[in-house]
This record gives structure tokens, C-alpha cells and sequence, in this order.
């Protein structure tokens, strides 16, 4: 359950793979390719957009419902198409920096385009997660799918993790995500169906993040998302449909950073003292002590010893075996008594 996603290997135990999803927060190519340059400035591993054409995406007739604005989804859609030099001109820019770049493709010449300029994975939306035929097409080019569960019941996963599943391409993860933008009730999160998602199908999931908040990020860092997308923007000013809701520069790198950090402190589960307590075990654990000043040849008493900090005597434990004993030499009140004392 370990391959290659890009320029990183995703699995358990492994980074989370963090994707500032662009989408199509902005007007210009020189506000993409800004975004671009402040998401690697963030971070990121990733760079995502959104390919699609409005003729093949929704039809006339369809409005986004109110919680999303209203508005005509094919005009919004319309206005926000990419032609294949604006796709390479924004690849390119994020290969100068270093990023992974792809996109959601709508449509199956969405998904040759973004063959033709070059993907490291196929990510689904999830008004795809029922479109079967789709993600079986997508999953038989071989590279790594990462499908979106928004919408979607453990039995529509299910199907869509067996068409997946059923072309031999396991390079598989499944977003948790729930599909309001912006997540007003944070209850609605519900975080834990990610893990259900893993554990159910033995499968790498992550978390598509719907939510304003810096706290999500890091609860499903800690639960082990494998992927992690944000919807990003340059300035949250921006003339565009989701750059209002989406995290800005600021936002953005204190998610990286508080995931990273969150990565950091799960450790790998073994209990053990970590390497900066050496001195303190010594030091602020207890031991046996002198309660007083004792003179050589006294056979110890419960009244002659005491127990506190450092732990450079014999270990409180063994108090039992040390009462009875003779004292080879004397011992000064506060001092530790060690088994060469006795």
C-alpha cells in the first residue's frame, strides 16, 4: 500500500502528499502563475487545477444551488476554460519550481489533454464519483488515481473503489470530503470516515478540506491521511468564483507547517524515553536517599532512608532487598545510597 505519487512515495507511516488546489482561482495567467510561485513558497508538493470545457461538463440548464452562490454552472464554467498552451505554460512554471502539477479532468479529452502536457496522477471530482465508465477509463492510463468521496455512501465508494481496482491499477486513494464550500458546521466534517474508508478496503485515504479552519488539517494528520488538498488562492480578493473561501499564502503555510509538525509528534508508536530525557531520568526521578547522616556498620532501617529526586541511588523498587543492610561506609544526609554502599 506504498508508491510513487509524483516526486513522493505515499503510504503509512509516510509524509502526507499536500496539494494547494488552485482550481480556477484566477483571471489572468500571470495571477496563475503567481499563485503557482506562492503555493512553493507554502510548501506544497502539488499544484492542482481544473480542466474541463462547460459544453461537456454541465448542461444549459443547470444553476449551482444557493449554498454555492446560484448562478449558471455553464456560463461560470465557460468563462474558466484552458486551452492546452495555457496548461503548459502553467506545467511549466510549476516544474521550474519544483512542484507536481495536475488537474481534474471532466471529460475523457480532458483527460488526453492532461496526458499530452504531462500527469503524475489522475484526481476525480465528486460529481465523478458515480460516473463508473469515467474512472475506469482514467484508472486504465496506469498512473495514480485519487478520487473524491464527496456526496458519495460506503456503497458508492465501494463501487468506485472496485472499478478502480478491477483495470490492476492499485496506485489508489480515496478523499474523504464533504462537498459544501465552505463547511459551516464542522460536525458535518466527520473526519473518522476517512479511517472507516481505509480500514473497509485496505487502500491509502486522504482528506479533501472544505473547511476555513487550521484545526481539520492537523486532526487528519493525525488520523494518517495519506493526501491533502486545500483550495488555494493568491489573494482571497481575487475576482473568482472560490478565492474568497480558500486559504490564502498565510493560511496555507501554517497548514503545511502545523501538518508537518503534527507528523512530526505521532513518532512511531514505541514507547520509550525519547533522546532529549536522558539527564532528566537521572535527575528528576527518584531514588533512595540518606534521611540523615549515617555513621559505616549501621544495618539500615525505613527510618534511615528516604525517597526523592535524582535517581542516582538504588531505584525505589528495590527499597525492600536494601532494609537489613550494613553500610560498608558512612553516608551524608541527602546523599544516594548505591549497592557499593552496601
Amino acid at each position: 500500500m506504498e508508491f510513487k505519487l509524483g516526486g513522493k512515495t505515499v503510504g503509512p507511516g509516510r509524509p502526507s502528499y499536500i496539494i494547494a488546489e488552485i482550481g480556477y482561482n484566477f483571471n489572468t495567467m500571470e495571477e496563475g502563475i503567481a499563485s503557482i510561485e506562492a503555493a512553493a513558497r507554502c510548501g506544497v508538493d502539488a499544484v492542482k487545477f481544473q480542466t474541463f470545457r462547460a459544453e461537456t461538463i454541465t448542461s444549459k440548464l443547470n444553476d449551482f444551488p444557493p449554498e454555492a452562490g446560484g448562478g449558471s454552472q455553464y456560463d461560470e464554467f465557460k468563462s474558466y476554460e484552458m486551452d492546452e498552451a495555457q496548461h503548459r505554460a502553467l506545467w511549466d512554471a510549476a516544474k521550474r519550481l519544483g512542484l507536481d502539477v495536475f488537474s481534474t479532468p471532466s471529460y475523457y479529452d480532458d483527460a488526453e489533454l492532461l496526458m499530452k502536457v504531462g500527469v503524475p496522477a489522475f484526481k476525480t471530482g465528486a460529481d465523478d464519483l458515480t460516473n463508473l465508465p469515467f474512472l475506469s477509463y482514467l484508472a486504465k492510463h496506469g498512473i495514480p488515481m485519487i478520487v473524491s468521496t464527496g456526496m458519495g455512501t460506503m456503497e458508492e465508494v465501494a463501487a468506485a473503489v472496485d472499478t478502480v481496482l478491477s483495470t490492476g491499477n492499485d496506485k489508489l486513494i480515496m478523499l474523504h470530503t464533504v462537498s459544501n464550500y465552505p463547511i459551516k458546521d464542522i460536525a458535518d466534517v466527520n473526519l473518522r470516515a476517512m479511517v472507516t474508508i481505509r480500514n473497509a478496503f485496505g487502500i491509502l485515504t486522504g482528506y479533501s478540506d472544505h473547511t476555513t479552519t487550521l484545526s481539520v488539517p492537523m486532526a487528519a494528520a493525525a488520523l494518517g491521511m495519506a493526501v491533502y488538498e486545500r483550495h488555494f488562492t493568491l489573494d482571497k480578493k481575487i475576482p473568482a468564483p472560490d478565492c474568497a473561501l480558500s486559504a490564502d499564502p498565510a493560511e496555507m503555510a501554517a497548514i503545511v507547517k502545523g501538518i508537518r509538525e503534527v507528523e512530526a509528534a505521532m513518532g512511531d508508536g514505541l514507547k520509550r524515553p525519547a533522546k532529549s530525557e536522558k539527564d532528566m531520568r537521572k535527575d528528576a526521578r527518584k531514588s533512595i536517599m540518606a534521611a540523615r547522616d549515617i555513621a559505616p556498620g549501621t544495618v539500615l532501617r525505613k527510618e534511615d532512608i528516604i525517597i526523592k529526586r535524582p535517581a542516582w541511588g538504588i531505584q525505589p523498587k528495590e527499597m525492600g532487598a536494601l532494609i537489613g543492610r550494613t553500610l560498608k561506609k558512612g553516608i551524608k544526609k541527602d546523599h544516594p545510597i548505591t549497592w557499593e554502599d552496601v
